[in-house]
């Protein structure tokens, strides 16, 4: 029997996602003129990820890989889709299938754009003052409003993926499908070709200590991207201007702006100490966001 062709594929990597799963792949599925392919790159799981992926998605494609990794996840993930263009989507995201499709337009190679992504959502539901004031200012600043790819979300062109190749065993997979292409082959797409708005939601840490861990461990995995990766692309986007420049924008204020700065340098000082002390750099886990 010939396995039906699909115009694009969502490859979801999960680790021990049993609490969100469902969620994601009822929200990836939400596509009227039919799903894409759907590969669950389920590694290191001790819980009922791929039971529930089976359940909910029996269309599926469901790997269970023995050894808990992202990035062999990813890798293993991309081998197994067969369609392009190619979504790769954290499991704790939710993103409609409508969106998918939307952006699948948009990655046509018969365009320049190579890596792509919806308007960014954050929910900050049950988030504690800190962690408010910090996405109020992180939502201002370029790396979201122009040309924004990651966040637990990107999509790429057959192209794409050929400049993307084989992900890199390291932390900061998001930042090192960014720093692949120029700014004019990244596009934020906020609505579709009707003209309805499209969007991806993440669902960030709930309490100040677990997004101070976070920030420490992105920060540690842009350094080393910085270091074995870097390309022409990689030059930071945020600055004293654009930060300065976000007050009064959706009600940033100086005390939003005060914590955005004392959670990046404790962030930022955290990843040295890692860094000098040669520390492995590992996943930092965020659970506190983690419910049904």
């Amino acid at each position: 029997m010939t396995s039906p062709r699909h115009d694009y594929s969502v490859v979801i990597p999960a680790h021990n996602e049993a609490a969100v799963i469902e969620r994601c792949l009822r929200a990836v599925m939400d596509d009227p003129q039919g799903m894409g392919e759907i590969i669950v790159a389920c590694n290191g799981c001790t819980d009922d990820t791929a039971a529930i992926a089976r359940r909910i998605a029996p269309q599926a494609k469901v790997l269970e890989i023995a050894k808990g990794s992202k990035i062999l996840a990813l890798n293993q993930g991309n081998a197994a889709a067969s369609a392009t263009p190619r979504f790769f989507v954290d499991a704790d995201i939710v993103v409609s299938g409508k969106a998918l499709r939307a952006l699948a337009e948009k990655l046509d190679d018969s365009t320049e754009i190579r890596a792509a992504a919806p308007a960014l959502n954050v929910d900050l539901t049950g988030c504690s003052a800190p962690v408010r004031s910090y996405y109020k200012v992180w939502m201002q600043q370029p790396y979201v409003r122009v040309g924004m790819v990651g966040s637990g979300f990107f999509g790429l062109s057959a192209k794409g993926l050929e400049a993307v190749g084989t992900f890199p065993d390291i932390i900061a997979d998001d930042l090192y499908v960014r720093t692949r292409f120029a700014p004019e082959q990244r596009a934020r797409v906020e609505r579709d070709g009707a003209g309805a708005p499209i969007s991806f939601t993440v669902f960030p840490p709930r309490d100040l200590k677990t997004l101070v861990r976070i920030e420490g461990r992105r920060r540690a995995g842009d350094m080393q991207l910085d270091q074995a990766h870097a390309t022409d692309h990689s030059k930071r986007t945020t600055t004293g201007g654009t930060l300065l420049s976000a007050l009064g924008k959706d009600g940033v204020g100086l005390i939003d702006l005060g914590w955005y700065m004392i959670i990046k340098t404790v962030g930022r000082i955290s990843a040295r100490r890692k860094v000098k002390a040669k520390q492995p750099i590992a996943w930092a886990r965020d659970d506190s966001s983690r419910v049904s």
